[in-house]
């Protein structure tokens, strides 16, 4: 009797182990990816030298997609004259010489 019942089971194994591999093998696995982009632009954080009161701000910062024209909305004090805000990293804003690029101040982001 126990050995019908040992082999009876050592059947169902065997079957449930095959039958899992079989479907195993027919099965398709499909990887998704996701790519996430951002368009707002920042520049380099205070790891860079020039990243300061008084640093100079690379020319490829200088264009129209960092300067801030809303400086209103972005609570920011009027721009002096031949001087404009730019969007720095991690929300900060430099107020920076349109001709030489000089940073006269920085509002870090939070402040």
């Amino acid at each position: 009797m126990k050995t019908k019942l040992i082999l009876a089971v050592s059947a169902a194994l065997a079957l449930s182990g095959g039958i899992a591999v079989a479907q195993d093998a027919g099965a398709t696995y499909q990887q998704k990816t996701v790519t996430t982009t951002t368009t707002t632009k920042h520049i380099d954080g205070a790891d860079a030298a020039w990243y300061r009161t008084g640093g100079v701000l690379p020319t490829q910062y200088r264009d129209g997609d960092y300067v801030v024209t809303e400086w209103k909305t972005a609570r920011l004090a009027a721009p002096t004259a031949g001087n404009h805000w730019i969007r720095g990293a991690n929300g900060d804003f430099l107020l920076v010489n349109e001709n030489t690029g000089e940073i006269s101040s920085i509002v870090h982001a939070g402040n």
